[in-house]
């Protein structure tokens, strides 16, 4: 049953995405069209200098601010779309580093990670795959998270990286303390046969995941 409702899910959430796209790529057009028209003014006769670039002034600010609200939506998109696929798919070949910026690109919506959270992802290597239960790991890293936000206060530090294959979170705000311990270990449990678990608290928090090809 709950396999039905998330597919069921993942279909009518597939449709918004379709429908959010429409829009995304208006607003995209159009600011390809000001930015065309905006590159003509120079050519333009019997207008005062100073007004004509005064008017290209505002056009170049107001077209960075629609392609950089268009690039957000597309994120978000990307991060949503990634999601439904996902999580039908279960058990699947991943690519962890696209696993990591699509996930903390789909936390932006929780506005504790997205304010609250001085946000440190570190993603700077090369591809690394694993066969994996995706809603397992996506269930413990979001998990992990949502630990680390409960258990400390607004304008923690949060790193969250990929070496060596081993995903890592650090905060030095959270102390390892054993009801953190059992919350992580909570929400980890999806993962006990398919990843190998480290936890540190000699410096704040640290955990590794080390993703069992299976």
């Amino acid at each position: 049953m709950r396999e039905k409702v998330l597919a069921h899910m993942g279909s009518l959430m597939g449709g918004m995405v379709h429908n959010l796209n429409t829009p995304l790529m208006w607003i995209m057009g159009r600011a390809q069209l000001i930015q065309s028209r905006n590159e003509k003014l120079d050519s333009l006769t019997g207008a005062d200098g100073e007004e004509l670039s005064a008017l290209k002034a505002k056009n170049s600010k107001d077209i960075a601010s629609i392609q950089d609200g268009a690039d957000k939506i597309d994120h978000m998109l990307k991060s949503l779309g990634y999601k439904i696929q996902m999580i039908n798919e279960g058990y699947t070949s991943i690519e962890l580093r696209e696993f990591l910026e699509m996930e903390t690109d789909f936390l932006m919506a929780d506005m504790r990670f997205k304010h609250e959270t001085e946000r440190d992802v570190r993603l700077d290597c090369g591809s690394c795959y694993v066969k994996c239960d995706y809603n397992a790991l996506s269930y413990a890293l979001t998990g992990i998270i949502n630990t680390v936000i409960g258990f400390t206060q607004k304008g923690r530090k949060l790193q969250i990286s990929l070496e060596n294959g081993a995903i890592r979170l650090t905060c030095p705000d959270l102390k390892l303390t054993p009801e953190v311990k059992r919350e992580v270990e909570n929400v980890c449990q999806g993962l006990k046969e398919l990843a190998d678990i480290a936890m540190d608290g000699s410096d704040g928090f640290e955990i590794s995941l080390w993703i069992k090809d299976q």
